[in-house]
């Protein structure tokens, strides 16, 4: 019989990310990511942000909160919701791989990819 080589740690830490990609493979929940990622903001700014009903925004930022993705924070009557502090969240390339810095990056190997005769204009 076999041992097993994983770690209950490394099996928490597996399960844990697999819990992130299953709440990511939400295309709202991603655009979501993006906007906290600049600024802490509103359910109604994420919701007019992102096109999507103020009812349904609010169910994605639960899920993202009981998942501590983001952490929310009342003021008077608005509620505030930022990223929450979380390792896993700071490599995670669904955040770390904005549309701004992808785009960077596809236009620069673009442009080498001309300069090195790869492509002709």
């Amino acid at each position: 019989m076999l041992k097993a080589a994983i770690s209950s740690d490394v099996q928490r830490l597996a399960e844990h990310q697999a819990m992130l990609c299953k709440i990511f493979s939400n295309a709202q929940r991603i655009l979501i990511l993006w906007l906290l990622a600049e600024k802490e903001r509103t359910v109604t700014e994420i919701a007019s942000a992102i096109g999507a009903s103020l009812p349904s925004t609010s169910q994605h930022l639960r899920l993202m909160e009981l998942s501590h993705i983001v952490q929310s924070r009342r003021e008077h009557q608005n509620i505030y919701y930022q990223i929450a502090s979380n390792d896993l969240l700071n490599n995670c390339l669904v955040l770390t791989k904005r549309p701004r810095q992808h785009l960077s990056e596809t236009r620069s190997k673009a442009s080498g990819d001309f300069d090195n005769g790869k492509y002709s204009t």
